[in-house]
């Protein structure tokens, strides 16, 4: 049986804030296979984008582990996450503005 197209170990990611460090994600577990139809949802707030970022290879993380393709991604550079994208990952943006308004 083939890896997960998707699997997120303990993924955590935080931000410096000057009050200390904020949790935008903390130990999330996900796996997803290939074919599989997955809805990120949650409240305004919840990291939903946050983690759509690090999914989407835009964003790394500051802890865990991320297998894309059964390849451990969490901490590639910048070039290798560009390549990455380049060649496996595709975005809609929802609110990108391709058309003028009418």
């Amino acid at each position: 049986m083939p890896p997960p197209l998707i699997r997120v170990a303990a993924l955590g990611k935080s931000y410096a804030t000057a009050a200390g460090p904020f949790a935008a994600l903390g130990g999330i577990d996900l796996s997803i296979e290939a074919g599989e139809f997955v809805a990120i949802m949650g409240q305004s707030g919840s990291g939903k984008s946050t983690l759509m970022n690090v999914l989407g290879c835009l964003d790394t993380p500051t802890s865990g582990d991320y297998f894309l393709l059964g390849r451990n991604v969490a901490h590639l550079g910048h070039d290798e996450l560009a390549a990455l994208r380049n060649r496996s990952i595709g975005f809609v943006f929802q609110g990108f503005n391709l058309l003028q308004r009418m």
